[in-house]
C-alpha cells in the first residue's frame, strides 16, 4: 500500500465500550455512580444515577456522517471526543447558572419610563 492512502495512516476506532468505560470514569471523577453493561451484541449501555435516584442510560451512536455520539435521555448528546463536558452534562454540573433576582418586567417599566 502507498503511504498516501488515508485508510493506512487512520487511527483505529476506539470500540463502544471503550468510549462509554472512559465516559464513566470521567463520571466517578466528578462523584458520580456509573455502571457500564455489556451485551450479547455490539451494544452495551452506561447507567449513570443521578442526584435524586434517577437512572440515565448512554449509549454510543453514530450518524450518517460517521460522526460517533454519546447519546442519552430525549435530547441529551456530546460528541465522544469531549467525555468531561459530557460528564458533567450527565452529574447535572453544566446547568446554567441560577437566575437573578431581578424582576425582568419591572426592570423594562424602568428603562421604559426613563426612556420616554
Amino acid at each position: 500500500m502507498s503511504s498516501s492512502n488515508p485508510l493506512e495512516r487512520r487511527v483505529p476506532a476506539r470500540n463502544r465500550t471503550t468510549l462509554l468505560t472512559e465516559l464513566a470514569d470521567e463520571v466517578r471523577a466528578l462523584g458520580g455512580t456509573a455502571l457500564v453493561a455489556l451485551s450479547a451484541t455490539a451494544h452495551p449501555v452506561l447507567y449513570v444515577r443521578r442526584m435524586g435516584g434517577r437512572l440515565i442510560p448512554v449509549v454510543v451512536v453514530e450518524d450518517a456522517a460517521a460522526n460517533r455520539w454519546f447519546i442519552w435521555g430525549r435530547t441529551g448528546s456530546e460528541h465522544v471526543s469531549r467525555p468531561k463536558q459530557a460528564a458533567a452534562a450527565l452529574c447535572g454540573l453544566d446547568r446554567l447558572p441560577p437566575r437573578s433576582w431581578v424582576n425582568p418586567v419591572a426592570a423594562r417599566r424602568a428603562a421604559a419610563k426613563g426612556a420616554a
